[in-house]
C-alpha cells in the first residue's frame, strides 16, 4: 500500500511539474508573439506625429486668438469683431484634436474641465465681472472660463454686434470685461505652454517607454481616454442637446459653443475625425503611421465574421457619414431634424461598444473610468 501510495505521489508529482512546464512554455509563447509588435515605434509615433504636433498647433491658434482680442480691444470696430470670433473658432476646432490626450501633462493641468465644461454658467461670469474679485482656479469656476465663457462673452446672448462692441467699450463694466476675458486667455495659454514644454522635455520619453498594457501604462492611458472622448463626443455634444439624458426633452442650449450658434455640428465632426485620427495613428498631416489598428490586426482581433480593425473602420464610416447629414446649428436640428441626429447618435453608440468593450478585450487593456450610462 505505502508503495502504491509513493508511486502515486511521485506520478502526481511528475504530471504537475509537466503541467507548470507547459503553461509556462505556452505563457512565454504568447509574450513572444505579443512582443513581436513594436509598441515603442507606435508610441514614437503618436507622440512624434500626433501628440506633439497637434498640441504646437493648438498653441499657435491659442496664441493667434489671443493676438486678435488685443487687436479688438485696440480698435473696436465690427471688423476686428470679426476677426476675433473666426480666431476663437479656428481655436476651438485645434482644441478638438488636442481634448484626447488627458494624460501625462494635460492630466496635471485638467485641461477638459478647465478649458470646455459646457454649458457656461453665465449668472457665475457675469458676478465675476461685475464684483472685479474671482479664483479661476476654483472648482465653481470651471463652468465660466475656458472656450463656453469665451464664447458667450464674444458672441452674446442676443446682442447685435453694435451692442457686444459696447460691452467692451463704453459699459461701466467694460475695463472689468476686458480683464475677465485676459484672465481667460492667459490661463489657458499657461496650461497650454507647460503641456507643450512637458511634451518636448522628459514625458515623451516617459510615454514612449511605456510598452506594457497594464493599468497606467501609456497605451492603457491612451485607449481610456481616446474612450472617454467618444463618449463626450455621444453624450455632451449629441446625446444630452439631442433629451437622451432628459427623458427625450431636447435641450439646445447646452449645445457646445451655442452662443456661437454655427459651429456645434463641426466641433463634434472634428472630434470624430481625431478619434478617427488616434485610433490610425495617423498624423497632424494626415500620414497614416503606426497605430491601434495595427496592433489589432498584429494580434489578428476578430469581430464575428471579420477582422475587429475592418470593423471598427467601417462603424467610423458609418458614423463620419450619419454626422454629415446634421445641419448647423445643432441647436435647431435637435428639435427641427431630431430623427437625423438620432440617427449619428446611434452609430456612434454602436462605435463606442467596439472601442471600449472589443478593443480593451483584445489588447488586455482595464477600462478605468466610469460613465455611468451603460452606453
Amino acid at each position: 500500500m505505502k508503495i502504491r501510495n509513493s508511486i502515486f505521489i511521485l506520478s502526481v508529482s511528475l504530471l504537475a511539474v509537466v503541467f507548470v512546464a507547459c503553461k509556462k512554455k505556452n505563457q512565454d509563447k504568447k509574450e513572444e508573439e505579443e512582443t513581436t509588435f513594436d509598441k515603442t515605434a507606435m508610441l514614437s509615433n503618436y507622440a512624434d506625429n500626433v501628440i506633439i504636433p497637434n498640441f504646437q498647433s493648438f498653441k499657435v491658434s491659442l496664441d493667434s486668438f489671443v493676438i486678435s482680442f488685443n487687436a479688438f480691444i485696440q480698435t473696436k470696430s465690427p471688423a476686428t469683431l470679426a476677426t476675433l470670433r473666426q480666431k476663437y473658432i479656428a481655436a476651438n476646432v485645434k482644441f478638438q484634436h488636442v481634448s484626447t490626450f488627458e494624460f501625462g501633462p494635460s492630466e496635471s493641468e485638467i485641461v477638459r474641465s478647465n478649458f470646455n465644461t459646457y454649458p457656461t454658467n453665465t449668472v457665475q461670469v457675469n458676478s465675476n465681472i461685475n464684483s472685479g474679485s474671482y479664483n479661476l482656479g476654483t472648482i465653481s469656476n470651471l463652468d465660466a472660463k475656458g472656450f463656453p465663457a469665451l464664447d458667450y462673452l464674444i458672441f452674446g446672448k442676443n446682442e447685435t454686434d453694435a451692442s457686444l462692441i459696447t460691452l467692451f467699450d463704453t459699459d461701466p463694466k467694460a475695463a472689468s470685461r476686458i480683464t475677465y476675458v485676459n484672465d481667460c486667455l492667459t490661463e489657458m495659454q499657461n496650461k497650454t505652454n507647460a503641456i507643450v514644454n512637458a511634451w518636448n522635455n522628459s514625458y515623451r520619453s516617459s510615454f514612449t517607454s511605456s510598452t506594457g498594457s497594464q493599468i497606467g501604462s501609456s497605451l492603457g492611458l491612451m485607449v481610456n481616454q481616446l474612450n472617454f472622448e467618444i463618449d463626450l463626443l455621444k453624450n455632451g455634444k449629441i446625446g444630452i442637446p439631442l433629451g437622451k439624458k432628459s427623458l427625450g426633452v431636447v435641450l439646445p442650449e447646452k449645445c457646445e459653443s451655442f452662443y456661437a450658434n454655427n459651429i456645434s455640428v463641426n466641433l463634434a465632426k472634428e472630434c470624430l475625425l481625431n478619434i478617427e485620427d488616434v485610433y490610425l495613428g495617423r498624423s497632424a498631416a494626415g500620414t497614416d503611421g503606426k497605430g491601434l489598428d495595427d496592433l489589432l490586426e498584429d494580434l489578428n482581433a476578430q469581430h464575428g465574421t471579420e477582422s475587429l480593425n475592418t470593423a471598427i473602420k467601417n462603424q467610423f464610416t458609418l458614423a463620419k457619414s450619419k454626422l454629415n447629414l446634421v445641419a448647423e446649428p445643432l441647436s435647431a436640428s435637435v428639435n427641427n431634424a431630431t430623427s437625423t441626429v438620432d440617427a449619428a447618435y446611434l452609430e456612434m453608440v454602436k462605435l463606442l461598444v467596439l472601442l471600449k468593450t472589443d478593443t480593451p478585450s483584445a489588447l488586455g487593456i482595464v477600462i478605468t473610468y466610469q460613465d455611468g450610462d451603460g452606453d
